[in-house]
């Protein structure tokens, strides 16, 4: 496939309102889509696309409200949103909170995102389509680390 490039820390993008705007100033671990059940409704959409990413180098202004939601994997998520708007800006997974997975849309500028892994995959719609590259997992992957290690071979870090 021919994928467009990564570009360039820093990544940034916001909330619909523009009263939250956040900065992510390193390499993503990975460009994921969930096709879980919760994802498709939190997002409204067939999958919810996400940068898995540091949290470290991940900042943020504006006020934000969130709630913790046990996932279809049984595995807890803290779900941020604009406070004003309430536009679906990252999550946390629970039991790994040094990790931030902010939702593809916000970035100001998402037209290089394509995933390079895809979760919950037999509960993808009928249309979706995965790249031929992608690691297609069918439910909840069991570590990160495969999802991780595709995406770095798709986009090989610079060494």
């Amino acid at each position: 496939m021919n994928r467009p490039p990564l570009p360039d820390a820093p990544y940034t993008g916001g909330c619909l309102c523009g009263a939250v705007r956040y900065s992510y100033n390193a390499r993503p671990l990975a460009l994921n889509a969930c096709h879980c059940t919760d994802c498709k409704k939190l997002s409204g959409s067939s999958y919810f696309a996400v940068v898995q990413s540091r949290g470290e180098a991940f900042s943020y202004t504006g006020e934000t409200t969130h709630h913790r939601k046990t996932a279809d994997s049984g595995r807890g998520v803290d779900i941020h949103r604009c406070a004003t708007c309430g536009t679906r800006l990252w999550h946390t997974p629970a039991g790994s909170t040094e990790l931030v997975f902010f939702a593809a849309g916000t970035l100001d500028d998402p037209t290089w995102f394509v995933p390079t892994s895809h979760i919950w995959a037999s509960r993808a719609q009928p249309d979706v389509v995965f790249a031929p590259d992608a690691l297609v997992i069918d439910g909840a992957p069991v570590d990160r680390k495969p999802i991780w290690d595709r995406f770095n071979e798709i986009y090989p870090p610079n060494l």
